[in-house]
């Protein structure tokens, strides 16, 4: 009985890893239609090796078209990709540790285009292709997934599993025959969509950043993923978060550099006691002194001649470095962020790392 797909907020994509099994991405899409509500692709992407796309192109036109009129609708044609080697040849296989890393970034690769458009949603299919593709495709969409993005497997009975005559469930059943002798009938396919929660990691990197493919990517994430450590070296102009160099100009470093030696030695937080504070101007003076750039230094030196800094400034230079830091390193920024505590005329501002979590370095090692 033909199905009428509800109409979603936002198109769908649907990326199909595959092997010599094209059946999954018909399978994955007639699941699809069986949802309450329905949901059909309005986007197909096939994944899989030279070979697998030859079977692919040989057999999805023809189950594709019985498909829309089981469905009651015209699919879109699949787009067939074949995952590439360094030398930039198909792979046929994925045989050597380079094949195994050159589908890495191709399965990656195509699974970040995917998630970059914010107005469609991403369906990842790891029913078909080796174990490995799946393994792949799995841990690419973990990294750049969105909330509304989705895993799946087909599950289906293994009788009817890779047979060229079955690629969903037809209307009316039909009876095939088994190799061991004696049939099955397809009203007892068992076809469902087994959705696999993922954990989603997008915004503990930045993929707009990232130079290199899929080992680069986890390696983005895990160094964000770790502890936060936060290293000052003020000679040379930057500071480091969990590795990543953030260029500062000598101002925003001399007032982190204030705030940091107070958070390495468990002082409280930094609050202007008074409209115009000596105290502050003096550590800050003085940090100024520690920083890159001698000419640089002298003329911000020079702009605080004769200059007590007072509330409204320490607010101002906090609230800087704070968006430096978040546009250099989007959510991954949090730990590093400059607090602010207490009502005014009582805000204090401080670090909230650790003082085992702070370094500072004369040169950058």
């Amino acid at each position: 009985m033909p199905h009428s797909p509800a109409t979603p907020a936002r198109p769908l994509r649907l990326v199909a890893i595959t092997g010599l099994s094209p059946q999954v991405v018909t399978e994955t899409i007639w699941a699809l239609a069986r949802r309450s509500p329905a949901r059909l692709p309005d986007s197909i992407t096939v994944l899989t090796s030279a070979t697998g796309a030859e079977v692919a192109r040989r057999t999805l036109p023809q189950a594709f078209a019985a498909l829309g009129r089981t469905l009651g609708t015209t699919l879109p044609a699949p787009e067939i990709g074949v995952m590439l080697g360094h030398s930039g040849q198909p792979l046929a296989d994925i045989e050597t540790d380079r094949d195994n890393d050159a589908a890495a970034n191709a399965i990656f690769a195509t699974i970040l285009a995917a998630t970059a458009d914010a107005e469609w949603d991403l369906h990842v299919s790891i029913a078909g292709g080796r174990k490995t593709m799946g393994c792949l495709a799995a841990i690419a969409l973990s990294l750049c997934g969105r909330e509304r993005d989705a895993l799946s497997h087909v599950l289906v009975d293994p009788r009817l599993q890779g047979r060229g005559d079955f690629f969903f469930p037809p209307e009316p059943p039909m009876l095939l025959p088994l190799p061991q002798g004696g049939s099955v009938s397809t009203a007892n396919h068992g076809l469902s969509l087994a959705e696999i929660p993922f954990v989603r990691l997008r915004g503990t990197w930045r993929a707009d950043r990232l130079e290199g493919g899929f080992a680069a990517a986890v390696a983005a994430a895990q160094t964000m993923l770790a502890p936060p450590r936060l290293a000052l070296v003020p000679r040379r102009g930057f500071v480091r978060c969990n590795g990543t160099e953030v260029p500062l100009p000598p101002t925003l470093i001399a007032a982190l550099l204030v705030l940091a030696e107070r958070a390495r030695t468990g002082l409280p937080g930094l609050r202007a006691e008074k409209e115009r504070d000596a105290a502050l101007t003096a550590s800050f003076r003085e940090a100024l002194h520690r920083c890159a750039h001698p000419s640089a230094v002298q003329a911000a030196c020079t702009a605080t001649v004769g200059i007590a800094l007072d509330r409204a400034w320490l607010a101002e230079k906090c609230s800087r470095l704070n968006r430096a830091l978040r546009a250099a390193l989007g959510a991954a920024s949090e730990p590093f962020l400059v607090r602010t505590e207490g009502r005014r005329p009582f805000t204090s501002y401080r670090l909230a790392l650790p003082p085992d979590a702070i370094d500072i370095l004369q040169e950058a090692p």
